[in-house]
């Protein structure tokens, strides 16, 4: 890295956290870097799987998720929306008939580096594979810790400032930066 002396940044203290895509995408780097500058990652409810529901390795399904009655409607559009969204994606890779490429699909890599804090939510859709990811990781002897939001559904960092649970999460993740 350029000019790391100047800015007193040492190339192995990456920390890299991202939500949703942007999650899937940071653990792709981490299975990717090789010259081991990544510290550390923080995907939160990261869609690192996109295949579709049914074939899946953890076999997705709505009994999974814990629901009131009353909220069932709701939820269920929530994850079906992700169910939409994943086969969207899924078009983006013509030519790909395998989205279980571990840079597409990280929860089917066997190959990991770093060690990593999963943010989950409740009511997420991609729930299910970071809670088989995990395990996995473990495994392959990584350091995982997981942080369960009770209550929340994908996407609920994009209410800090009127969510306490966005608060929380972005005080974690600095606590964590600041402490190594």
């Amino acid at each position: 890295m350029t000019h790391q002396n100047k800015i007193g940044f040492k190339d192995t203290q990456i920390y890299m956290t991202g939500d949703s895509a942007g999650g899937e995408l940071y653990v792709a780097c981490g299975l990717t870097d090789n010259k081991h500058q990544i510290c550390h990652l923080f995907p939160m409810y990261a869609a690192i799987d996109i295949t579709d529901t049914s074939k899946t390795i953890y076999h997705w399904q709505y009994s999974d998720y814990d629901m009131d009655p009353t909220d069932e409607p709701f939820i269920r559009a929530r994850l079906n929306k992700f169910i939409y969204v994943n086969n969207v994606i899924r078009l983006l890779y013509p030519g790909i008939k395998n989205v279980e490429n571990p840079l597409i699909s990280p929860v089917y890599s066997h190959d990991f580096s770093k060690d990593i804090t999963i943010i989950e939510a409740e009511f997420d859709y991609y729930l299910q594979s970071n809670k088989y990811f995990a395990p996995k990781l473990r495994q392959a002897g990584k350091n995982v810790e997981e942080v369960f939001y009770k209550g929340m559904d994908h996407g609920f960092l994009d209410r800090s400032g009127s969510c306490n649970q966005s608060e929380d999460l972005l005080q974690l993740i600095a606590s964590e930066i600041n402490n190594n």
